[in-house]
């Protein structure tokens, strides 16, 4: 279920904002404060473009819209929405850098040490330039761990958010999933292992 942080002083476009999403996306979540312990899946910050520069270094992944004045301290990928503005217009570009995000098949992402190409199910050790080729799935579970850093995701989040599984199902799929991606990646002994077990979940050694 996507989670959408949405940061504003204005209860009118909360509202609005709410009402757009339930009736049009209503699988997704708004939040409106930041929580260590929520994976977000992008961000709309109305006016404030300091809480945007500081929300640029927690955010890995998800995108920012801004809605507001262009800001010389933005990243490129913060995207800005000049006020007045159209709630749908707003809303389709939200739909947009969501579904972008989940369904994109030429992501990189690099940390660890490691790259990782989700477009060609792969991840290659920069250092001995080692690539090892992936399923689908532990293709998911790295993006889903990368996006959460540092936070350590349960089980249940993994089952619900990259199976679509019951939280509640009993069930090894995750822990056997965890165990043959460590044994691709890292070997049978690793002095520094990218994805640490903890007693909480898991989480990526980054």
């Amino acid at each position: 279920m996507p989670n959408i942080l949405f940061v504003s002083s204005s209860p009118i476009l909360s509202v609005d904002l709410r009402e757009q999403l339930d009736l049009y996306a209503p699988e997704f979540t708004i939040v409106e404060e930041w929580s260590e312990d929520v994976v977000f899946d992008a961000a709309i910050v109305d006016e404030d473009a300091e809480y945007v520069v500081n929300l640029q270094k927690r955010l890995r992944q998800a995108p920012i819209i801004f809605l507001g004045e262009e800001n010389e301290g933005f990243a490129e990928s913060v995207i800005v929405f000049n006020k007045p503005l159209r709630l749908r217009v707003l809303l389709d570009r939200v739909l947009s850098c969501v579904n972008m995000l989940l369904r994109s098949s030429e992501v990189f992402l690099s940390f660890g040490g490691y790259v990782l190409d989700s477009g060609r199910r792969e991840i290659k050790e920069q250092k001995s330039e080692r690539t090892v080729k992936l399923t689908e799935r532990e293709v998911m579970i790295l993006n889903y761990l990368y996006k959460a850093h540092p936070k350590t995701v349960s089980k249940n989040e993994l089952l619900s958010e990259v199976w679509g599984y019951n939280p509640d199902a009993t069930t090894h799929t995750v822990e056997t999933h965890i165990y043959r991606l460590r044994q691709k990646i890292e070997g049978e002994v690793s002095k520094n292992p990218l994805v640490l077990t903890e007693e909480s979940g898991y989480s990526l050694n980054i």
